[in-house]
């Protein structure tokens, strides 16, 4: 944790500054209509596990808490990537995984001796649009930079490997798809392309899928039937229809393409049933044989809450780092948290207490 202390402590140089009020950019996050294949789809059911041999499977998550000072908001955001070998952020994987935005807009000179002190680990302005993270910077747009600093330096870390044949769950989209990427006047247009980039960069050519755990707010596959509901509900319609009256099944549907800009991701819906309740979770990568693939390897991982084994174990993980990251950082800052800061401080703590 020696960066984050070097972090903290250079918080002390923002103590009685001050600078002109800047509020925060207006930014749409929401999920973008861009172009969708559903024409072949199907429902199939995943039998009994099968022998995957000597391939193994990991897991990558990322945890990330924003904590507010007087002066300045960090952010934190922690890594873990789990599997026959475990690299963690912090920890043995180097990556910049700390993030600093003023409050109000900064002389030249301030940010200067902040990079100069913690540009080494931690991000002061944004390495894409080169803009300095300062009162007029989206917040979520920090946010989206950190997690991306995050995993894809997990992603390339476990690239470089080289396991033939295992395969990298990663916790979320392969790559967003917000609608600020259709809006060509928007300030963050450039930074979220730049992320998608990163992403694909990151994991073309190797065994990387993502698992896109929350659907409630998605309409990819709905819209492409022409249906006005959300895909969660769209897929546990589809496989009660197949499977309805079986207590314990897991079912996968697909395949679908989403097509954006000069990138596409092939996507697969793994639903399970353990009694009740049916959860549904979006695999999706870059190739449509390894989508196919990742989705019924997931669909043989799947824990009782309906997220495949690897995930599970990496969000804890990285959940536990946050927690103790934010605990250190809030004891040892020379700047006082806000209301806002305690509250982030107190979520670490329980998250601990776990």
């Amino acid at each position: 944790m020696e960066d984050l202390l070097r972090f903290a402590e250079t918080l002390g140089m923002l103590e009685g500054s001050v600078g002109e009020f800047a509020s925060s950019d207006p930014i749409d996050l929401g999920e973008a209509y861009f172009e969708v294949d559903c024409r072949d789809v199907e429902v199939r059911r995943v039998d009994e596990p099968v022998s995957q041999g000597d391939q193994p499977v990991f897991g990558l998550d990322s945890q990330s808490s924003m904590v507010r000072f007087e002066a300045a908001d960090a952010y934190v955001t922690t890594g873990a990537l789990v599997g026959p070998v475990n690299f963690l952020v912090p920890g043995n994987a180097r990556v910049r995984w700390l993030a600093l935005r003023l409050r109000f807009k900064a002389s030249e000179g301030l940010v200067n001796s902040l990079e100069g002190s913690i540009g080494g680990f931690a991000l002061v302005k944004s390495g894409i649009i080169n803009r300095v993270f300062d009162g007029t910077y989206n917040e979520e747009a920090v946010r989206e930079e950190a997690r991306a600093e995050v995993e894809v330096g997990l992603v390339r870390v476990f690239r470089g490997l080289g396991l033939n044949g295992a395969l990298l769950m990663l916790d979320g989209p392969i790559f967003p798809t917000p609608r600020v990427l259709t809006m060509a006047s928007n300030p963050y247009t450039d930074l979220y392309w730049g992320i998608v980039r990163l992403r694909v960069e990151a994991a073309l050519g190797s065994r990387v899928i993502g698992v896109v755990k929350r659907l409630g707010q998605s309409t990819y596959y709905a819209r492409c039937r022409g249906l006005s509901v959300d895909d969660d509900t769209m897929v546990k319609n589809e496989v009660s229809r197949h499977f309805g009256g079986n207590p314990l099944y897991t079912a996968v549907v697909g395949p679908i393409k989403i097509k954006v800009g000069e990138y596409a991701k092939y996507c697969w819906y793994v639903a399970s049933r353990l009694g009740r309740g049916v959860n549904v979770v979006r695999v999706e990568a870059l190739d449509p044989e390894l989508a196919e693939d990742g989705a019924l390897r997931a669909a043989r991982l799947m824990n009782p809450g309906g997220v495949p084994i690897p995930i599970g174990l990496a969000d804890r993980v990285s959940r536990r780092l946050n927690g103790g990251a934010v605990k250190l950082l809030a004891s040892t800052s020379p700047l006082r948290l806000t209301y806002e800061g305690l509250e982030e401080l107190n979520r670490s703590l329980m998250e601990l207490g776990d």
